[in-house]
Formats: C-alpha cells, sequence, structure tokens
C-alpha cells in the first residue's frame, strides 16, 4: 500500500488515502480495487468495489461489443463500456450503503450514494436493467420519480435521469462512458445521466466470475472485519523543531475505489471522524457548510469495528500545525 502522509492542522489531522493499485491476481481480463496481498482480499462497510474487464476481443469503442459475462455470486454484474475501451462495473453492500447514505448532512457530502432504485425499475428509466442486483444508486435525482434515500426500502423509480448535479460522492472519478454514435451508450444503453451507477448486493463473501469463453478468470473477496491495520512512524528518532509523519494503513478508509479520500480526525479533544472534509487539493469540501458529519457515533453501523477513530495525546513535546492540504482548522 502506497504512504498515506498524515498532516497535523489545529486539533485536526488530515488523511489522504489514495486509491489501492490493484495487484496482480493471475487472471489476464479481470481485476478488482479491493484484490489486495496485505489486507488478504477483506473488504468491509460500506466501501465500494471497482471491477475492470480489459480484453482486446471488446475493446473497440466504434462498434458493436457484447457485454463481458460477469458475476457476483452467480447474479449478473452489469459492465459499461468506457471511453478508454475498458468495462467497468461498481458495486457495494446493500445494507451498508443504504447506512452509510443515511449519515449525509448534505447532498453531494460526505458518504452520499446518490439516490436508489429499486431492481424492479424499469429498462426504460435507466436505459437497461438491473434485475439481479438489490438495486442500484443513481448518481443524479432530477427527472427521477420514486427515488429514495438512507434507510427507506427500494421501491420502482419511473421517469429518467436528466443533467443535473451529481450527489454521488463515493465514485468521484469514474472513467467516461462511451458515447460513440455508432454504438449505444456504454454498449448497453445506459442512460448517460445514469453514470457512474453502483450496483448493490446482499452477500457475506464474494465471488466475481468473468466467463471470456475460455476457462473462467474468479477473483475471491472475504467481506468482513479489516485485520493488519497498522500506524507507522517514518523514524524511530527525532531532533528538536523536527516534523513527525505517519503512515495509517487501513483499507476501509479507501471508500471510493476511483479517487483519493479525505479523512479528518478531531484530536487531543472530543474525537471526532469526518469523512470528505477537504478535497485532495486541501479546498473546503464539507467543511464549513451542513455536509460536515461527525462519523463516530455511526461507526459501527457503517461496518468499523475499533478503527475508524483517531486519537493522538501530543503532551507536552508536540505541537500541530497547518499545511498545504488544509490551511486551515
Amino acid at each position: 500500500m502506497d504512504k498515506n502522509w498524515l498532516f497535523m492542522i489545529g486539533f485536526f489531522l488530515l488523511i489522504l488515502i489514495p486509491f489501492m493499485n490493484v495487484e496482480a491476481s493471475g487472471n489476464p481480463n479481470i481485476s478488482v480495487s479491493t484484490e489486495n496481498s496485505e489486507f488478504g482480499n477483506i473488504f468491509a462497510g460500506s466501501m465500494v468495489v471497482e471491477v475492470v474487464i480489459r480484453d482486446s476481443n471488446i475493446s473497440d469503442t466504434d462498434e458493436g461489443k457484447g457485454e463481458p459475462d460477469v458475476t457476483l455470486n452467480g447474479k449478473t454484474l452489469r459492465m459499461v463500456q468506457a471511453s478508454d475501451g475498458h468495462w467497468y462495473a461498481y458495486f457495494a453492500n446493500v445494507d451498508k450503503a443504504k447506512t452509510a447514505d443515511a449519515t449525509v448532512g448534505l447532498a453531494g457530502k460526505g458518504l452520499d450514494f446518490g439516490v436508489f432504485c429499486s431492481r424492479d425499475t424499469s429498462s426504460s428509466v435507466l436505459g437497461t436493467s438491473f434485475s439481479e442486483t438489490d438495486g442500484v444508486a443513481v448518481p443524479r435525482s432530477t427527472g427521477l420519480v420514486g427515488f429514495t434515500n438512507g434507510d427507506s426500502s427500494f421501491i420502482e423509480c419511473t421517469g429518467s435521469p436528466t443533467d443535473s448535479a451529481n450527489l454521488n460522492n463515493v465514485v468521484r472519478q469514474a472513467k467516461s462512458i462511451n458515447t460513440n454514435s455508432n454504438v449505444s451508450v456504454g454498449q448497453i444503453g445506459l442512460d448517460v445521466d445514469a453514470w457512474p451507477l453502483i450496483q448493490l448486493y446482499s452477500f457475506d463473501d464474494v465471488i466475481i466470475e468473468y466467463n471470456p469463453g475460455g476457462p473462467p478468470q474468479q477473483v475471491y473477496l472475504e467481506y468482513d472485519e479489516i485485520q493488519n491495520i497498522s500506524l507507522e512512524l517514518d523514524r524511530d528518532l527525532y531532533p528538536q523543531n523536527s516534523e513527525v509523519f505517519f503512515t495509517l494503513n487501513d483499507i476501509q478508509l479507501n471508500q471510493d475505489p476511483t479517487d483519493e479520500d479525505s479523512w479528518t480526525f478531531n484530536v487531543n479533544s472530543t474525537t471526532r471522524t469526518f469523512y470528505q472534509a477537504y478535497d485532495n487539493s486541501g479546498n473546503d469540501d464539507a467543511n464549513g457548510n451542513a455536509g460536515l458529519v461527525n462519523l463516530i457515533p455511526h461507526l459501527s453501523n457503517l461496518g468499523f469495528e475499533d478503527n475508524g477513530k483517531l486519537s493522538l495525546n501530543l503532551g507536552n513535546i508536540m505541537e500541530l500545525k497547518t499545511t498545504n492540504d488544509q490551511p486551515n482548522s
């Protein structure tokens, strides 16, 4: 896992979690964002998982290609072709996605999954069917009728999403969908304003399988408490007036598989945890508005065990400082 530098500001600590570099699994065409030997292919809570198919036989973007046959525990995982010729899907645990979305204080901030539609939603609404999922998270609500947020039960959506604000804050840097006029959008006819869409399932452990026409390619994931969490200092001895950097290794902080995740921890006073208070350039995101939500009361329901919070005893020898990544507290 790449180093994640922790910057010290006021009473807050900001951690930027880079999206994971997927490790080679021996499969030539399929990669899954949570494949990681350091954490034993374990993922947890509301983490969004990215599945990518890179197959030269179906990579043309200007002529029709059949959708790759990909399943999640035997259920169809719909794949969408992006402008780079690769095929993408995003999925998450349905219950934890609803729990995460229920913490949102302002639309488009924090752990916002967008809006939810049931699996019974007509293909005419989103452009294609997602009947083998337990529901989907759609990034835009304008034009949709019947969508839900948070812990509400899913119902069938009608209407169609329109080009409005993207509310999805957990897949922030998805590849652009293939809109070549010679083929249907994404090669499967998905409404362009429904991208990036997150498919939701109930599961314990997960088997992702790609059937390219030869031997199947499989990735096994364990949905469980995260193991091997560690905290590392950059050295053992520090001279006076030196800066201290430490690395926090916890794959569960990687909620968005496409972008750096920003976590801010209130330390040396009342413990608090914030997601995307700042963006990865140090600009205010949820900070300063109703989107800044303390996640401490929700961590257990979000699938965190003893992780997700950070405390620090500064004593008389340490002080916190601002940086370009978080210029104020």
